[in-house]
């Protein structure tokens, strides 16, 4: 009865704790998606962060989670600020010089306009001339009366006089058609360039206003790039202080962990002394290793090792006591051998956990610890067998996420347990 009270509120506990392990890993919503993509963390880099906050508070693994966010996004963010603002600057250059071929190419049509109305008058003009002396001409009976022009002379002077007026009428008409063909060829060369000139002034206005488009587009996104920028550097320092204001929780739990390790460890040096005598206490931490004595309690990845380890956001440096594998919640935990449940219950830093001794194997005493249970399957004296299940995989305690963290005394001292392991 006592047993199923423990799983009843182990499960219930557990229920409690995923909730809030769901929470706490809900994706955190970048301030904008601007310049975002190849600076986001993966969802494996998010993972690696939680797993090394595995005994961290809520409040820090979130504040972990929006930090690595942000740390990851900014570089790209300011990046992309920098490549906009460049883009900009560069297309205000070809505005302006776009604008100033513009203005050139105006000031060319009116030139070019003016200089075809005068030639246009020039043309006129001369028609006008050759319009006068046609009609002299065809007044005065045309060619035959010029000839009696000529025979109407009184003596050879008049004859002479006559004939310098008739030859510099005929050079006058004669020069007018000439005047007439030139400026009439002007002309129309004119209204061939003054048409260039126009399609010249339409094509520079047209890229003109395109460059516009091209500055104003530039300037909505470098300024979007660069709120992106503020909103992450705001986004870090929020983070950074949010893990301040964790610290102290965080360190208070380490200080729990350490204080039950310590206890147990107390105990364990106890029976040392009792079985090898006071003055044949070994140092665990330097027995050679028994490769092959220990089996796995359950078979995943290990998403962190035994070992000292830097705290990603305080930079604190402190020891990972086992070794964490990464398997769901309800996974059956194994013995990793036989022996005596010294330990099975539950408490504020470890959850639910379960401690076995196997004896003097090797000549030291293994002692194997079973921590963050969703529920127990042994009670504190009973002997279990290396391989029967003794609980099941759970988040309880100070934990963000389902896993089974391992521990292996080696006499009283917490050493790397993967060595001892038989390979599955």
């Amino acid at each position: 009865m006592q047993r199923g009270r423990v799983n009843r509120s182990g499960r219930a506990r557990t229920c409690a704790l995923v909730v809030l392990a769901t929470l706490v890993f809900a994706p955190v919503v970048a301030p904008s998606t601007a310049a975002q993509g190849a600076g986001s963390p993966s969802p494996t880099d998010l993972q690696q962060l939680r797993n090394q906050l595995a005994e961290s508070s809520s409040a820090m693994v979130a504040a972990g989670t929006a930090l690595r966010r942000a740390q990851s996004a900014l570089p790209g963010a300011r990046q992309a600020a920098v490549r906009y603002r460049t883009l900009l600057d560069q297309a205000r250059l070809r505005e302006e010089a776009a604008a100033q071929r513009t203005g050139v190419a105006q000031t060319e049509v009116m030139l070019a306009s003016r200089s075809t109305e005068e030639t246009a008058s020039l043309v006129a003009g001369q028609r006008a001339r050759i319009g006068r002396l046609a009609r002299a001409v065809y007044q005065h009976g045309g060619s035959i009366a010029d000839i009696s022009m000529l025979l109407d002379a009184r003596s050879p002077a008049d004859f002479t006089e006559r004939l310098v007026a008739l030859q510099t009428v005929v050079t006058s008409q004669r020069s007018a058609l000439a005047d007439l063909q030139k400026v009439t060829d002007n002309y129309g060369n004119q209204t061939i360039s003054l048409e260039r000139t126009r399609d010249s002034l339409a094509a520079a206005r047209e890229k003109a206003e395109r460059e516009v488009e091209t500055v104003a587009e530039l300037a909505a996104r470098a300024q979007a790039a660069e709120q992106q920028v503020r909103q992450l550097v705001d986004a870090q320092r929020n983070a950074l202080a949010a893990a301040q204001a964790a610290r102290a929780e965080d360190e208070r739990r380490l200080a729990e962990l350490r204080g039950e390790s310590t206890r147990l460890q107390a105990l364990l040096a106890a029976q040392v002394r009792r079985a090898f005598g006071p003055g044949a206490l070994v140092s665990g931490a330097g027995t050679p290793v028994q490769g092959g004595v220990l089996t796995f309690p359950v078979i995943g990845p290990v998403t962190s090792p035994f070992g000292m380890r830097v705290h990603p956001i305080t930079g604190v440096r402190k020891l990972h006591t086992g070794t964490d594998f990464g398997v769901p919640c309800g996974t059956p935990i194994k013995a990793a051998r036989s022996g005596t449940v010294l330990v099975a219950e539950y408490n504020q830093a470890y959850g639910w956990r379960t401690v076995l001794s196997h004896g003097i194997v090797g000549g030291v005493l293994l002692t194997t610890t079973y921590n963050h249970q969703m529920a127990l399957g042994v009670a504190t004296g009973d002997q279990v067998l290396g391989g029967q299940v003794i609980g099941h995989v759970g988040t309880t305690g100070y934990s963000t996420g389902c896993h089974l963290h391992f521990e292996l005394l080696v006499n009283s001292d917490l050493v790397d347990p993967l060595p001892w392991l038989l390979a599955p």
